[in-house]
C-alpha cells in the first residue's frame, strides 16, 4: 500500500484551489490499495472519503477523514461484437483523455461529453451531461469497493439510480461505494447526437461525424467556459432547476425570452445561467470569489483561501433567484466537510 500520511494539504487536489487538510491521506493505484484504505479507516475510526481530479468538489478547511486519492489507471477492451464494444476504464484516468481515446479507436457515443474536467470515476457520480447527452446512456456497469465490507462489488446501470446530475453515489445509500473502474458500452457505428442547436446549424455546413462533433464541443467549451488550470473553478456551480409546467408558464408569461426545456413528468427545466445573468450577477465579485464573465454558472476563486467565502457568494445568488423567480437553485458540486 502507498504510504499513509497524516495532516496532508489537499489544495492541489481540488480545482478550486481551496485550502483544505486531510487528517489522513493515501494515494491508491490499485484495487488492493483501496481495500487496504477501507481497513485502515476502520482501524482509525474515521470515515473514508474518495476523491479523484477534484473538479466537482468543494472541500472544507479540515477534513476529519481518511482521504483516498483514486489513481487507478488502465483502459481495456472487455467485450466486442460487430456493432458494440465494452471497455473498462480505470477511475483515475482523465475523462477528456478517455473520450479522445475512445473516439480515436472507433468507439463512439461520448463525443458530446468532451472537455468536461475530472476523472472517469467522477462521471457516474455526477451522471455528467452536456449538449443533449448523459453518461448514464453508455455505462454498462460500475465497479466498486464497498467502504463498509472492503469487498469488490459490481453495480449494473439500473442499480445506480441515475437521474439529472445525480446518482446513488451522491446519496447516503450509496456514499460507501468507492468507484475503481467503469465499464462503458460504446458503438462501433458512428453516433451523432445533434440535439444542441449549434450542432443542427453545423450539419447544414459540413458532413457531421463523431469526430467533428467532438471538435465542435471542444471549441464551444473553450470559448464559453474558463479553464480551471488558469482560473480555479468547478465548472457549473448550480444545477438547472426543474419546476412544474404551471410555474414555468407563469415565468414565461413574465419573461418571454426565458429559455425552457420540457422534461419527463410534466415538468420543465429552466436555465440557471439565464436567471443569474438576468439578476446582474455575471462578473460580480465578493470576498475573492467572482462570477465568471464568460458564463454565469461558473464561480471562480480569484483570491480566497477557504470554502465558506465561496459558499457565501453562492448563497447570495441562490437567495436572489428564489426571491425574484420563486426558484430554488441547488449547488451542483459535492460539499465535503462543509455545512450546506
Amino acid at each position: 500500500m502507498s504510504a499513509l500520511q497524516a495532516d496532508v494539504s489537499l489544495r492541489d487536489l481540488n480545482t478550486l484551489r481551496l485550502q483544505s487538510r486531510a487528517a489522513w491521506f493515501v494515494s491508491a493505484t490499485s484495487v488492493a490499495e483501496v481495500k487496504s484504505s477501507v481497513r485502515e479507516a476502520q482501524t482509525k475510526g474515521l470515515p473514508l472519503i474518495a476523491i479523484g481530479g477534484g473538479s466537482n468538489v468543494i472541500l472544507g478547511p479540515e477534513v476529519a477523514a481518511l482521504v483516498v486519492h483514486i489513481n487507478l489507471r488502465g483502459r481495456d477492451l472487455m467485450e466486442e461484437s460487430d456493432s458494440h464494444v465494452v471497455v473498462r476504464i480505470g477511475a483515475g484516468e482523465g475523462w477528456h483523455e478517455s473520450v479522445l481515446w475512445a473516439n480515436q479507436n472507433g468507439y463512439y457515443g461520448l463525443e458530446n461529453l468532451a472537455l468536461i474536467p475530472g476523472s472517469v470515476g467522477a462521471a457516474p457520480v455526477q451522471n455528467i451531461g452536456a449538449y443533449g447527452v448523459e453518461v448514464k446512456n453508455f455505462i454498462a456497469q460500475v465497479n466498486v469497493v464497498n467502504g463498509v465490507s472492503g469487498e469488490c462489488e459490481t453495480l449494473r446501470n439500473e442499480d445506480c439510480a441515475f437521474d439529472y446530475r445525480d446518482s446513488i453515489f451522491k446519496r447516503e445509500t450509496g456514499k460507501h461505494w468507492v468507484i475503481t473502474s467503469v465499464d462503458f458500452r460504446l458503438s462501433k457505428e458512428p453516433i451523432c447526437c445533434l440535439d444542441y442547436p449549434d450542432f443542427r446549424k453545423m450539419s447544414e455546413d459540413r458532413l457531421v461525424t463523431p469526430t467533428s462533433i467532438l471538435e465542435e464541443v471542444v471549441a464551444i467549451r473553450t470559448k464559453k467556459l474558463p479553464d480551471p488550470d488558469n482560473e480555479p473553478n468547478v465548472g457549473s456551480f448550480f444545477k438547472n432547476p426543474v419546476v412544474s409546467r404551471e410555474h414555468a408558464k407563469t415565468l414565461k408569461d413574465e419573461h418571454d425570452d426565458m429559455p425552457q426545456f420540457p422534461v419527463p413528468g410534466d415538468q420543465v427545466k429552466l436555465s440557471a445561467a439565464w436567471m443569474i445573468d438576468f439578476l446582474g450577477w455575471r462578473g460580480a465579485e465578493e470576498a475573492g470569489v467572482r462570477v465568471s464573465d464568460q458564463h454565469a454558472l461558473v464561480l471562480i476563486n480569484v483570491s480566497t483561501s477557504f470554502a465558506p467565502e465561496l459558499i457565501g457568494l453562492a448563497n447570495k445568488i441562490r437567495e436572489s433567484v428564489k426571491n425574484y423567480f420563486g426558484v430554488e437553485l441547488e449547488i451542483e458540486p459535492q460539499m465535503i466537510a462543509l455545512d450546506s
